[in-house]
């Protein structure tokens, strides 16, 4: 081999490239680990649909963010992981979606999108502008709530805003729908009543009662609140007067 001058200078190539890597890496090292690289501010703002930083954070806390920082921003302007503090901030319960943007000199732009709660979803979770699901704690803030089968929160929160849009001409809006377990849709008035529409055609039911309760409003209310409405009829609905 040692008279092999082809195989002798690929050996010395090798040895020669893994000495400069070596010696880039302990130089670059040493570079990345200078001042100049420190972090010099982390900033923490929110986020919304169209601009970022004009509103405030409303439910995630000062302390919650620091704690996050203090135990995931680890490294300097160029080696700090952050993937893991993105996931860190993510496991804020308040928290929706997290940005993080590197900015010169030395900083961190950190920009929060919290979820907005526009339902309770059984007693333990909420239910975002989006229909998501998250769990966070709101104390004595009154929401609609909805109930339904594993992943149906996107479609609640969709039929939520017809079915209020379709009771605008009633002064009436839902305060909660629960969907069965076989798919059938029952939804309670801020009048205390229960509208049962059933699977099938439930927004023409909806609007069969809207145009009933708007023609002969007065009327239905000498009788007081119903207490149910089943709209589940080809051509008509029953109403359960206490």
């Amino acid at each position: 081999m040692w008279n092999d001058h082809q195989s002798l200078n690929f050996l010395a190539n090798i040895l020669l490239t893994g000495v400069l890597l070596a010696t880039i890496y302990a130089v670059g090292s040493r570079i990345l680990a200078l001042p100049f690289f420190s972090l010099k501010e982390i900033r923490v703002e929110a986020m919304n649909e169209n601009r970022a930083g004009n509103t405030s954070l409303a439910h995630t806390t000062r302390d919650q963010i620091e704690q996050v920082v203090r135990n995931s921003a680890n490294g300097n302007f160029i080696m700090i992981d952050l993937k893991t503090l993105q996931n860190a901030f993510m496991e804020l319960p308040w928290v929706r979606s997290v940005k993080i943007l590197r900015e010169w000199p030395p900083a961190l732009n950190i920009l929060l999108e919290e979820h907005k709660p526009l339902a309770y979803w059984g007693e333990t979770a909420l239910v975002n502008t989006n229909g998501e699901i998250f769990h966070a704690i709101m104390d004595n803030v009154r929401l609609p709530a909805f109930a339904g089968p594993d992943n149906s929160s996107r479609l609640i929160t969709q039929q939520y805003r017809i079915f209020n849009k379709l009771l605008q001409p009633t002064g009436q809006i839902a305060t909660e729908i629960v969907l069965t377990p076989r798919h059938a849709w029952h939804i309670r008035l801020n009048t205390g009543t229960w509208l049962k529409l059933g699977r099938e055609q439930i927004e023409q039911r909806l609007k069969r009662y809207v145009a009933v309760r708007t023609q002969y409003n007065e009327s239905l209310d000498r009788y007081g609140s119903s207490t149910y409405v089943d709209l589940r009829y080809a051509s008509g609905f029953a109403v359960r007067i206490p």
